[in-house]
Order: structure tokens, then C-alpha cells, then sequence
């Protein structure tokens, strides 16, 4: 009987053993398993900053690049004017003379 008695203690105590290890175990795999979402999201985190970056470099150029067109446009518009002015000053001054001779010199 007192064998019996031993075995149930004992068996006790390997239960309460195994629970032990079963909660140390499992305590472990949450902390793993916290690890492991935690450096996910930072590993995510740091490829949406890169993205971000990326995409705004690229912006920034395809805006620079608008820009270069707009000024290079501008320039030739401006150069387009200056010449038609200039043409037009011609005439002007053409023009007057024209009409100062016609009016003083006859």
C-alpha cells in the first residue's frame, strides 16, 4: 500500500513537472512568436520608408523635369517675342519715317 502511495506522489510530481515545463515552454514560444512580429513589422516598416523615399525621388525628378520643360519652353517663347519685336520695331521705325517724310518733306 505504501508503494501505491509513493507511485501517486510521484506521479504527482512528474505531472506537476511536466506542467512546469509546459508553462516554461510555452512562455518561451510566446516570446519568440513576440520577437518574430516585432522584427516584421520593423522589417516592414523599413521597406515602406525606402519605398517612400524611392517614390519621392522619383517625384522630385519627374517634377524637375516638368519644370526644365516649362523653363525651356518659356525661353523659346520669350526668344520668339524678342524676334517678333524686333521685327515690329523695324517696321515701326519704317513706318514713321515713311509718314515724316510724306508729311515734312513734300
Amino acid at each position: 500500500m505504501a508503494e501505491v502511495i509513493q507511485e501517486v506522489q510521484n506521479a504527482e510530481t512528474d505531472a506537476e513537472e511536466i506542467v512546469e515545463e509546459s508553462k516554461e515552454i510555452k512562455a518561451e514560444k510566446i516570446k519568440d512568436a513576440e520577437e518574430k512580429a516585432s522584427n516584421i513589422i520593423q522589417e516592414a516598416q523599413e521597406r515602406a520608408e525606402q519605398e517612400k523615399k524611392k517614390e519621392l525621388k522619383q517625384f522630385k525628378s519627374e517634377l524637375q523635369n516638368k519644370v526644365d520643360n516649362i523653363l525651356e519652353d518659356a525661353e523659346e517663347d520669350s526668344a520668339e517675342i524678342t524676334d517678333k519685336a524686333s521685327k515690329k520695331q523695324s517696321e515701326a521705325v519704317e513706318f514713321l519715317m515713311n509718314n515724316f517724310e510724306e508729311e515734312f518733306l513734300r
